[in-house]
């Protein structure tokens, strides 16, 4: 991020950085909201020849239910072909760097617009739960600060019933079906 690092300069510090292919992603507290990007300088995808390169600018995520929106007010964002909840102002544009804080001043002010929501991992959840402390409440525990924390003991499992004798086992299925087609072949 050579030529786009002042755009990072602009960001408070909980903006949170991190590596993403093609360029690098950041997000604010549960939301990612910006990637910068000066991976290619291609305007060529999937056969059509677009106007502007395709990953060298500013990409804004953004749920595609929220897009026009978003661009009756900031018209000269695109819709990007490749990134579809992305919408993207290229470097190339004559007035990048003032559409560029334009749209980054309202994603600041955490307009609900702005962001796509980011999804936890199932790593990530199972983390978030063993973290949790295990407490027995079987014994009250309010002024016994100094004991040990302890695992509370599982609930013995019922026992498992047993068939009462003379009892039919459970009839094949099947063989049930087949029997019925018969008859009914039979009969017709």
């Amino acid at each position: 991020m050579n030529t786009l690092y002042w755009i990072e300069e602009l960001l408070p510090n909980e903006v949170i950085p991190k590596k993403m292919p093609g360029g690098v992603g950041y997000y604010l507290g549960d939301k990612f909201i910006l990637f910068l990007s000066e991976d290619s300088k291609t305007t060529l995808h999937k056969g059509i020849n677009y106007p502007f390169q395709l990953f060298y600018g500013v990409f804004f995520p953004i749920v595609k239910l929220k897009h026009n929106a978003v661009i009756a007010k900031f018209q000269f964002l695109e819709n990007h072909p490749v990134k579809k909840e992305w919408l993207y102002i290229p470097a190339e544009n004559e007035n990048f760097e003032d559409e560029v804080r334009l749209v980054l001043r309202e994603v600041l002010r955490k307009n609900p617009l702005f962001g796509i929501p980011v999804k936890e991992t199932a790593a990530e959840k199972r983390a978030r739960e063993n973290a949790d402390e295990i407490i027995d409440t079987r014994k009250p525990s309010l002024f016994n600060t100094d004991a040990p924390k302890q695992k509370p003991q599982p609930k013995p499992k019922p026992a498992a019933k047993s068939k009462a004798p003379g009892k039919k086992p459970k009839e094949n299925q099947k063989a049930i079906n087949e029997l019925l087609l018969n008859i009914a072949k039979r009969r017709n």
